[in-house]
């Protein structure tokens, strides 16, 4: 009895110091990824800084990020003139605007299409061909149709990331229910479970970290479909006030317009990653073991 209590007590002892062990070891880790990081563009600016100085790059056409970042800190101008004038803020407003509306619409649309698809055999023999045929179409090849069907605009904008993300989402998403373990809805329905039940507690949570890595990776199409329509004649959004700043031999302009793009695609990727690990625990639990919440 005196030996299991002490054992009991190693065991309580052992324990926390474990798990403050695995948190130091998790800090250690971003912090150590944090660096690298921040060491890699550190090393990329000061390479283009040397560039510029030693002549190897054209500061008229490359200005180097001395230039570039008090530009930006001091507020970009605007691009353009009279109604083709495009301001750096609003830019930004509508490019996201845009890419919202259409990755939401892409996924309204492609999420049940695509259980359909892999669902029902008659509607994966009839859709299955059109999807595929339309998943191969780049993005900037909807611009002349969208233009010439709805105008230069938001809606020609949302219409062209739309149909650059929904074939794709829509095979992603059949994909991920097909690979669904048949010996995991055989034990689901062996206890009963079944219908709308088997969805929402067997398919789903089985489905949802490959739909989210999914979203995920449509947004960079989405985010690349509109920046392309808007570069191709949708004259307004980030894309736009690049040409627009090219077009003035506003370079300035046009890397601002380019690192602006980078950072908000980097940062709206980063959010999204914490919440697909903060929403699906339990895909963090099966592959990482951790329980925190």
């Amino acid at each position: 009895m005196q030996h299991t209590n002490q054992t009991e007590s190693q065991s309580n002892l052992v324990l926390p110091i474990a798990k403050a062990a695995k948190r130091r070891r998790g800090w250690r880790q971003r912090l150590l990824s944090s660096l690298s990081f921040l060491a890699g563009w550190l090393v990329l600016a000061l390479g283009w800084e040397l560039g510029a100085a030693t002549g190897v790059l054209n500061r008229d056409i490359l200005p180097p990020p001395s230039v570039v970042i008090p530009y930006l800190i001091q507020g970009p101008g605007s691009a353009g003139i009279g109604s083709q004038q495009v301001s750096y803020g609003e830019a930004i407003v509508r490019t996201l605007f845009r890419v919202a509306t259409g990755l939401g619409l892409g996924l309204l649309a492609a999420v049940p299409l695509g259980t359909l698809i892999a669902s029902v055999p008659l509607v994966r023999q009839f859709v299955m061909p059109l999807v595929q045929t339309i998943a191969p179409i780049a993005p900037v090849a909807w611009v002349p149709v969208a233009i010439a069907l709805i105008g230069i605009g938001d809606q020609s904008a949302i219409f062209v990331v739309f149909m650059g993300i929904f074939a794709v989402m829509t095979l992603a998403t059949a994909a991920a229910i097909a690979s669904v373990p048949d010996e995991l809805i055989k034990t689901a329905k062996s206890l009963g479970v079944k219908g709308a039940q088997l969805w929402l507690w067997v398919v789903l949570p089985a489905v949802a970290p490959s739909l989210l890595t999914i979203v995920r990776i449509n947004f960079f199409a989405a985010w690349m479909a509109v920046l392309a329509g808007e570069m191709a004649g949708i004259n307004s959004g980030l894309g736009a006030l690049i040409i627009l700043g090219q077009q003035q031999f506003n370079m300035k302009l046009v890397m601002v317009g380019i690192i602006t793009i980078g950072v908000i695609g980097f940062v709206i990727d980063r959010l999204m990653l914490v919440l697909q690990q903060r929403l699906l625990w339990w895909d963090r639990v099966r592959t990482t073991g951790d329980t925190r919440g």
